[in-house]
């Protein structure tokens, strides 16, 4: 391992001029209004609620004196409404306040506490955590809307309209060439989306797509061999299984979605050997990873079959074809809450291919990681993950691990046998005297690479800096040129292995730049 710090620059000013300035306004479209916004012309918009929708019993919500209705899930409430300028928002809540906090903390919202009120203003459509004295199981998601003021009708030509205030029991929604559905602030639609070599279609509207009531493990939007798709505005709501699914597909474009989850592997977006994907102005709250990275070979099956992974084959020993590979992804001006399981922004484990490179993690709040990494590239097969950028990304309070880069045989690795691997639902432990004896047999056998990594203005908050690891397989050259750029911890830059918690084994020319 070579590790190299250079001289000081101006990247720690540059940095907090950064977090004052250009931070506030891109992650939710807004800076936090300190002064009187009463001259701003606020137009609040509630949405109809369908009859016998559960409402949270944690908070009340008023925006610009409406009443806004405030949904409960098993682990958050959550309250939606359309804005046309600012508003002030006041919440009731139904419990003693000591210490309220608004997240993102780079938005530097300070709420007014008058007993169990909080009061505090947004100057545009945004979306907000409050978190009340630490309470990881009650948080409320705030989604404020912009007008959509282009917004289809019923009726209109090639669009399934769903009408606010209505709960739709819509089984497999199959999704066609150039149709938009469109879900109205308020409407419910129960169901899963599927759309299979589809071209130009949108889903679209700021009403919620749910699956918290489904029993079975499913995908919830799939989007096989599709190009050029839109989602844009709905709630995605208590998905088992991954959520959001783009595979094979290019040109897909997912923005200003509100992903909530609590179930078993409710990854937020799964983007699985895609090309020209963009996620912006998202939010994230799931149990397992936030945004994946994946390669896996197109057998032309569902990627479902099992525990949403490929179908049971025969051992996976070389890179995928062409089809497979991942190029050119950018994620961007988003908000992750990831919980215990899984990681915020991560590459991997399952890379089927010869290339995935070109992507950037850019502009994100990780608000929450309860538990595990936060970033991560895990490479478990033979291909090279190269040019990946985390940039502007900060990092809140909660996190124990910061970044693991890895290489390695896992039981995601297209290799492992059945017996052992991920996508046996019967399969074994990977561990005993057998599994260790499989891995010493594969250290003696090359695997890929990880190469030309930027980690740039981190900022890492809370009080213990979090641990990393870099671990190649079995030679330096397995991970190769990591930069570190303007990383910090509570204000300090990090500037070697040992301040940044980092742990180095098998890799080459890890740098840090103040």
């Amino acid at each position: 391992m070579n590790a190299v710090s250079k001289p000081a620059s101006q990247c720690f000013g540059e940095t907090i001029l950064r977090q004052l300035f250009s931070g506030l306004s891109l992650t939710c479209g807004l800076f936090a209004w300190f002064g009187n916004p009463n001259h701003l012309q606020a137009e609040v918009i509630a949405y109809p609620v369908p009859p016998g929708v559960e409402m949270s019993p944690d908070y009340q919500v008023r925006a610009d004196n409406q009443n806004i209705f405030v949904h409960i899930t098993p682990v958050l409430s959550f309250a939606s409404f359309a804005l046309n300028g600012g508003a002030e928002i006041v919440l009731d809540v139904h419990r003693p306040i000591k210490n309220p906090v608004i997240r993102p903390l780079a938005l530097g919202i300070k709420p007014t506490v008058e007993g169990s009120t909080l009061r505090f203003h947004i100057r545009q459509p945004c979306h907000l955590v409050v978190e009340v004295d630490g309470d990881l199981h009650r948080p409320l998601f705030l989604f404020a809307d912009a007008l959509d003021k282009n917004a289809p009708k019923a009726g209109d030509a090639n669009v399934r309209y769903f009408e606010g205030g209505k709960i739709y029991e819509a089984g497999t929604i199959q999704l066609k060439d150039n149709e938009t559905l469109y879900l109205a602030g308020g409407a419910i639609v129960r169901g899963v989306i599927r759309a299979k070599n589809v071209t130009g279609a949108r889903i679209l509207g700021p009403g919620i797509l749910d699956a918290s009531l489904r029993p079975d493990k499913a995908k919830m939007v799939e989007l096989n061999c599709c190009t050029n798709i839109e989602m844009n505005g709905p709630i995605v709501l208590g998905s088992y299984g991954w959520t959001l699914v783009p595979e094979f597909s290019q040109d897909i474009h997912l923005r200003n979605l509100k992903v909530l989850g609590w179930r078993d592997n409710d990854d937020g977006v799964d983007i699985v050997s895609c090309r020209r994907v963009t996620v912006d102005h998202c939010i994230f709250r799931t149990k397992d990873d936030g945004i994946a990275v994946k390669a896996l070979v197109n057998t032309g099956k569902s990627t479902i079959a099992v525990d949403n992974f490929e179908p049971v084959t025969p051992p996976i020993t070389t890179i995928g074809p062409s089809d497979s590979n991942v190029e050119d992804v950018q994620v961007t001006n988003s908000i992750f809450w990831s919980s215990p399981l899984g990681h915020a922004l991560t590459v991997g484990f399952e890379l089927r291919a010869k290339n995935i490179r070109n992507i950037s993690f850019d502009n994100c709040d990780i608000v929450k990681k309860e538990a595990g990494y936060a970033l991560s590239i895990d490479n478990a097969d033979f291909g090279a993950v190269e040019n990946i950028r985390f940039e502007n990304i900060r990092v809140e309070d909660g996190c124990d691990k910061l970044l693991m880069l890895q290489v390695g045989f896992f039981k995601y690795s297209g290799d492992c046998p059945l017996e052992y691997a991920r996508r046996n639902p019967a399969r074994k432990e990977n561990k005993g005297a057998d599994w260790l004896q499989l891995i010493n047999e594969k250290h003696s056998q090359k695997r890929g690479v990880i190469r030309n990594i930027l980690l740039k203005n981190i900022e890492v908050f809370g009080d213990r800096m979090p641990d990393s690891e870099i671990k190649g397989w079995n030679s330096d050259a397995d991970i190769s040129n990591v930069v570190f750029e303007g990383v910090i911890f509570q204000g300090r830059p990090l500037t070697t292995p040992a301040t940044a918690g980092l742990k180095v084994q098998n890799a080459t020319n890890i740098t840090f730049i103040r």
